[in-house]
């Protein structure tokens, strides 16, 4: 049995290592999906049953186990993308910014601790932002080594879009260790504030 290990992957991640496992097995055979992002589980799912494979699912704490019966091929241009969608009723139209690696003036090492305090708990808000957006040295809070990584990729299974400084990931050398959020420019993120009931600024 092959496993797919899809944890902590966002859509349209998921989609595409199951549709390339499935593509490298037998007809009967049965191939392992673990997810631990719901919205991923039921956008696999779905993609799944379109193509008329069999899938059991169950739930082992925070995980979620898929076990899928292959009973036909998926086409190689089966659009993947078609079924990647989020869950984002619950958002509210206003956006976050986030200017620097730490909040507001005064000694480093506390703002250091409020920036992640407050990252870490946009989560658990009533009315969560549509945008978060990261500017200047803001942008180190995406960064692969970030203390707050794990609540930006929960924050981006939560359908919120992560839009990360292209301009400032190449003035501190570190578009490579991107690990949250896309790359994103002047433009979008003009039009993003613009287009906000209200912005609010970290």
């Amino acid at each position: 049995m092959k496993t797919v290990d899809a944890k902590g992957k966002l859509c349209p991640i998921p989609l595409i290592m199951t549709k390339k496992a499935l593509a490298e097995l037998s007809n009967d055979e049965i191939l392992e999906i673990l997810i631990d992002s719901e919205t991923s589980m039921s956008n696999v799912c779905h993609f799944l049953k379109e193509y008329n494979m069999q899938v059991k699912s169950e739930k082992q704490g925070n995980i979620f186990r898929l076990l899928v019966n292959k009973t036909g091929n998926i086409p190689d241009n089966a659009p993947v993308e078609d079924f990647c969608t989020i869950n984002n009723t619950n958002l509210s139209n206003y956006v976050i910014t986030v200017k620097r690696n730490r909040m507001g003036d005064g000694a480093e090492e506390l703002g250091q601790i409020l920036i992640k305090a407050c990252i870490n708990t946009i989560p658990e808000l009533d009315s969560k932002p549509k945008k978060i957006i990261f500017l200047n040295s803001g942008i180190f809070m995406c960064l692969n080594d970030s203390p707050v990584i794990d609540s930006l990729k929960k924050l981006e299974n939560m359908g919120i879009e992560i839009l990360v400084c292209g301009t400032c990931l190449d003035y501190y050398k570190k578009k490579e260790q991107l690990a949250a959020g896309r790359v994103s420019n002047m433009y979008d993120i003009l039009n993003s504030m613009a287009e906000a009931s209200k912005v609010v600024f970290a």
